[in-house]
């Protein structure tokens, strides 16, 4: 992509880690923890409700970032989950997510064609997750919770920027919707 995802300019003056933690933050998420490689300048992102932790071993891959970053949400709480490369966010889905996640499970977004971000973990699921001496995979460990798919038919909770291709594409989308 020629730069860290995270510092991707998301067409609307900001980039896809600051349009998240400043979304997550307003809308009261304490603390908003973004997990970065060791590579990333996290200095944009201080504040007293921001946590920044370093993975060290990205060659662990996505599980390892979430096992990380859920040890530093409070006992008892559930919690966002959200890819950097999945920029779509709005305080509209929130509430909708905040209000279908059972305590005991999780509630993901679906739009016509199929799931999307960010995904909801119910406090009972967080504390398994904190729990858990190794890092389970995630995907495979949501397996053994409830899934609560909620209905929303903005296709852009799906939208994933893995390649330069991609990522012209959502620029382009963003300035066309400006029009």
């Amino acid at each position: 992509m020629g730069s860290d995802k995270a510092m991707l300019a998301n067409g609307r003056g900001f980039t896809f880690a600051g349009h998240l933690v400043n979304c997550f933050g307003a809308y009261g998420c304490k603390p908003v923890v973004l997990v970065v490689n060791s590579q990333f300048d996290a200095s944009p992102f201080k504040g007293e409700n921001i946590v920044t932790v370093v993975n060290h071993h990205l060659e662990k891959g996505r599980s390892w970032s979430i096992h990380l970053g859920l040890k530093h949400v409070p006992q008892g709480s559930a919690c966002f989950i959200q890819n950097i490369d999945n920029p779509f966010l709005e305080p509209g889905l929130l509430d909708i997510l905040l209000g279908s996640a059972p305590p005991d499970g999780y509630a993901v977004p679906v739009s016509p064609g199929g799931g999307g971000h960010p995904v909801l973990l119910g406090e009972k699921v967080v504390d398994w997750f904190r729990q858990e001496p190794d890092y389970p995979d995630f995907r495979d460990s949501l397996r053994r919770f409830t899934r609560t798919g909620v209905s929303f038919p903005d296709e852009r909770i799906r939208w994933n920027i893995n390649t330069p291709g991609d990522y012209k594409e959502f620029i382009d989308w963003q300035r066309d919707s400006e029009k």
